[in-house]
């Protein structure tokens, strides 16, 4: 089983057979999106799995899943995915469910409830949290967690609300692994990150993974500002559009006088980008739009070196050194187009900065420039 979040699974391996997970978010942050969307990576694997649900109806785990495009009706159709209502029991009203706990009080009414499906991978339980809420301790459902353990993997969720010292201890000492979502607050954003806090089966070096859930698309890995800049008539426009789901540019006279915008999603890994203008008229604001970039791509034109000293004036006027950065080499479909090397050569950069041959208007090379900027962003 994976996570189904791209760097993650590249950290910390597949989870094994028999293990108990907690994803556990800060108050603010609903765990419930990213448990929906870990079972639906299981599901598009052929796991068969429980999501036992205590703190809302059946119906809305559905639609949540709805909101970020993923479909459970085809799951539950093909008798991979079976929902159990925890909560009608515990509102006291009807349920339409199939399975339904009648005392969600008791772990044993629970336990009966799940057994009843037979020869399942994964148990998603939804939550740990309302569980205390309605019992005051978790010690029973720890408990029922880590019997169920010995039959299948269960995955646990936990919004991490101001509990005492040795609830909050107890519940991730009886997990194998804990994942923590908690937002970090910038300049002017809040940005919401991932954090390994404990992996049982493999040691890891600490690490945060930036995630956003997007609706439609599930958790994303997500970069809010990439800066693509680089001399007047390199081909920025282009590369945006060439590199983004969809974009928008201002044009005038036909090049770009304003600033462009492109949304990428990318093998798992989502980033607004956001283009420059090339003219030195807009020297003075560059700064201004470089602000909270995580990383850069400098398109410059292969047929025009002579534009190189004002490629890297324009990295030095955003403040980019010490960002990641990658280097699209555009126009490589010219005659008189530098090689990859000359490029090289005379923009005389840190070896350690990607330089890839593009051909922005065709999408040629964009892709290999993709995988050298996650790789950076992620490294």
């Amino acid at each position: 089983m994976k996570t189904g979040i791209r760097i993650l699974d590249d950290k910390i391996g597949e989870i094994p057979d028999n293990v108990a997970v907690l994803l556990s978010t800060s108050p603010g942050i609903d765990p419930a999106p990213f448990g929906i969307n870990m079972m639906d990576n299981a599901l598009k694997s052929n796991s068969k799995c429980i999501y036992v649900v205590n703190n809302k109806p059946a119906s809305a785990v559905r639609r949540e899943a709805e909101t970020m495009g993923l479909d459970l009706s085809r799951y539950e159709n093909n008798k991979l995915l079976f929902i159990v209502d925890a909560f009608s029991g515990y509102m006291g009203i009807h349920s339409d469910e199939k399975y339904v706990v009648e005392n969600p009080f008791n772990t044993k009414n629970i336990l009966d409830e799940i057994e009843k499906i037979q020869e399942s991978d994964i148990l998603f339980v939804d939550s740990v949290s309302s569980y205390i809420d309605m019992k005051e301790e978790p010690k029973e459902l720890l408990q029922m967690i880590n019997k169920l353990k010995e039959k299948m993997t269960v995955v646990a969720l936990f919004s991490a609300w101001e509990y005492e010292q040795k609830i909050m201890k107890d519940i991730k000492d009886s997990f194998d692994a804990v994942l923590t979502i908690k937002p970090v607050e910038e300049v002017t954003i809040v940005r919401q990150f991932l954090f390994p806090e404990k992996i049982g089966w493999k040691k890891i070096e600490k690490f945060a993974v930036p995630v956003k859930v997007l609706k439609p698309g599930g958790v994303k890995v997500y970069f809010p500002k990439i800066l693509v800049t680089g001399p007047y008539n390199a081909g920025k426009s282009s590369m945006v559009k060439a590199l983004s789901t969809s974009a928008v540019s201002v044009d005038r006279m036909g090049t770009t006088v304003a600033l462009d915008h492109g949304y990428m999603d990318y093998k798992g890994f989502a980033a607004d980008l956001y283009g420059t203008p090339g003219q030195e008229d807009f020297d003075p604001i560059l700064q201004y739009l470089a602000d909270e970039a995580v990383a850069v791509i400098l398109v410059v034109d292969s047929t025009k070196p002579e534009t190189f000293i004002r490629a890297k004036e324009m990295l030095s006027k955003t403040k980019a050194y010490g960002l990641p950065i990658v280097v699209a080499a555009n126009k490589q479909d010219m005659d008189n187009a530098l090689s990859i090397e000359d490029v090289k050569k005379r923009l005389a950069l840190p070896v350690n900065v990607p330089v890839c041959p593009t051909v922005a208007i065709e999408k040629k090379g964009v892709e290999k420039l993709l995988d050298e900027l996650t790789e950076k962003l992620m490294g």
